[in-house]
């Protein structure tokens, strides 16, 4: 597990280190709230977007031809998310418009077209919470792609960095006749990150390939963002476990029964270190530049697909229980926030679009 570390001048060399294990890393691993594989499964696994995915598929006709026909068709569709929404891909499109620097179009593919646009239509319903150009200071303060481990920023460098950041500097152009979609940033500086997206999207879209291969009872996992359909081996919802957000070894927290629903979390107790007393997680405010102060320690939400939730989550996580929740509740979207109290017990929220706990058997 990720090793808990507090910034001093003695482990400012370490964090260097701890930063390119978590690379490699899984922020939220899912949890199984059912018995070991059944015979009627067919289990398929491996990497992807710097995490792991799994695919578990239900039913009849579970053969090796299936299992053959499923690793292709799973492996062009996470091939072309990497080439379109990968930060880590230099090849990518969206690498490609960050290394642009200009403020002329960038020719992009309809599906990363979608994905900005969805994501500053978030970043207006948010107020500002959700914003794909935070990479930046993400990475000052030690996280994701280009992060630096020398301590965190001074004000003055968080407003240095505030400056080239902001959804309102973005554009997207969308012309279904033509086939023409294009990216473009008012100021050549700014970057796009769509890390908080681009899991979900992913577990979208090699569901989209099970569909195409006559599948309807199915689970897909990256990263623990989760899509849920159909019927699980031996029947009823697929049960999927909440983790508990602790520091320190795993429980479960919920259990949840889906059916063609999807699911993601986001959380301060994977990825983190301590400045002083002080949480700094994976998770920036774009608003101030900082980590939210007395954010959720974890958020799981529920909608029919699983790109929204991906998203959802990093955004109910910066906005917190006050105003995080009755968003939510607004827009008919399935939340559950835990709270960690003062004195290191979790304290649960959720609301009515969130499922019900299901009983543990």
């Amino acid at each position: 597990m990720p090793p808990r570390l507090e910034i001093d001048r003695r482990t400012l060399r370490l964090i260097a280190i701890a930063f390119v294990l978590l690379a490699s890393l899984t922020v939220h691993r899912l949890f199984f709230a059912e018995t070991p594989p059944a015979p009627d499964v067919l289990i398929l696994d491996g990497r992807t977007m710097g995490t792991t995915y799994e695919i578990r598929i239900s039913g009849d006709g579970l053969d090796e031809a299936l299992r053959g026909r499923v690793e292709k068709e799973t492996a062009d569709r996470l091939d072309q998310v990497d080439l379109w929404m990968s930060n880590w891909n230099p090849a990518s499109e969206i690498s490609r418009f960050n290394a642009h620097r200009g403020t002329d179009p960038v020719a992009v593919s309809r599906e990363t077209a979608e994905i900005v646009a969805y994501s500053l239509e978030l970043n207006e319903i948010s107020d500002g919470a959700f914003d794909i150009t935070v990479g930046p200071l993400v990475a000052r303060w030690g996280f994701g792609n280009g992060a630096r481990v020398d301590g965190p920023p001074s004000p003055e460098e968080i407003e240095a960095i505030r400056r080239h950041v902001g959804s309102h500097f973005l554009h997207v152009e969308r012309d279904d006749e033509k086939g023409v979609y294009t990216l473009r940033k008012d100021d050549p500086l700014v970057e796009i990150d769509l890390s908080a997206i681009a899991k979900g999207y992913g577990v979208d879209h090699v569901a989209a390939g099970l569909e195409e291969l006559g599948r309807h009872d199915y689970l897909v996992e990256i990263g623990g963002e989760v899509r849920a359909t159909g019927q699980r081996p031996g029947g009823g919802p697929w049960r999927l476990a909440v983790e508990k957000p602790q520091d320190e070894g795993r429980s479960i927290e919920t259990i949840v029964e889906l059916s063609d629903r999807g699911m993601a979390t986001s959380g301060d107790y994977r990825i983190f270190y301590l400045d002083g007393d002080r949480r700094v997680s994976h998770t920036i405010d774009p608003r101030t530049g900082r980590p939210p102060e007395n954010g959720p320690a974890s958020v799981s939400i529920v909608t029919d697909n699983t790109t929204e939730p991906d998203a959802w989550a990093t955004t109910l996580m910066v906005l917190g229980e006050d105003k995080g929740l009755p968003l939510a509740d607004s827009k008919r979207i399935g939340a559950l926030l835990m709270m960690r109290e003062p004195d290191g017990t979790i304290r649960e929220r959720r609301n009515a679009y969130f499922p019900e706990p299901a009983p543990r058997d």
